[in-house]
């Protein structure tokens, strides 16, 4: 019995599904990625905050846009949603841009003489966790994993007097756990292309 033969028009089967531990070690390390960039980019935060409070003030007012940006592109790219794209941008930035209130404000207690930089970083970064928190129970669950990091960041930067070498030592950790996992994604990638 002959084959059948496919003509120059007709596709290709679609590809099988990848076996479920391969996509669940691919999200995993997606995850720890943005988990990893995101507390870096606090890290630096902090540091800059101790550092000179009009940069640090500026430096946490681009955050938390950033931190929405990554926010909308989780739930917009590559995932099934049932509500349209404009509502959903419309939460996002509501989400991530009200918060910078909240900011500017502990920014001006500082001005104002009622706080000092370490405790206005530590404010900032406990603001970042509450709004990460929310965005991972209203908007991407992995959020949750970002405020959890983001809170014991704060509570040690309290507990600790000279947390500034802590939080060294944390962002060079974050720093080599970001590169290692994006290493290994794109290895995970490579092979799954040069397995089909």
């Amino acid at each position: 019995m002959a084959e059948p033969q496919s003509t120059p028009g007709e596709q290709a089967p679609p590809a099988a599904p990848k076996p479920w531990p391969a996509r669940m070690e691919a999200s995993v390390l997606e995850k720890v990625l943005v988990a990893g960039s995101l507390g870096v980019l606090v890290m630096i935060g902090l540091f800059l905050t101790n550092y000179s409070a009009h940069r640090g003030r500026l430096y946490w007012s681009a955050m938390f846009p950033i931190f929405g940006l990554i926010s909308l592109w989780n739930a917009t790219v590559g995932r099934q949603f049932s509500e349209p794209l404009m509502p959903t941008v419309i939460k996002h930035a509501l989400h991530w841009l009200v918060p910078i209130l909240a900011v500017w404000i502990v920014f001006l207690e500082l001005r104002w003489g009622q706080m000092d930089a370490d405790a206005v970083a530590l404010m900032t970064v406990l603001i970042l966790a509450v709004t990460c928190f929310l965005a991972g129970v209203h908007l991407d669950r992995s959020f949750l994993w970002v405020s959890a990091i983001l809170a014991l960041a704060s509570v040690f930067g309290t507990e600790i007097e000279g947390y500034i070498w802590i939080i060294a030592v944390l962002a060079i950790a974050a720093i080599a756990i970001t590169v290692y996992s994006l290493i290994l994604l794109r290895r995970h990638h490579w092979g799954v292309a040069h397995r089909q």
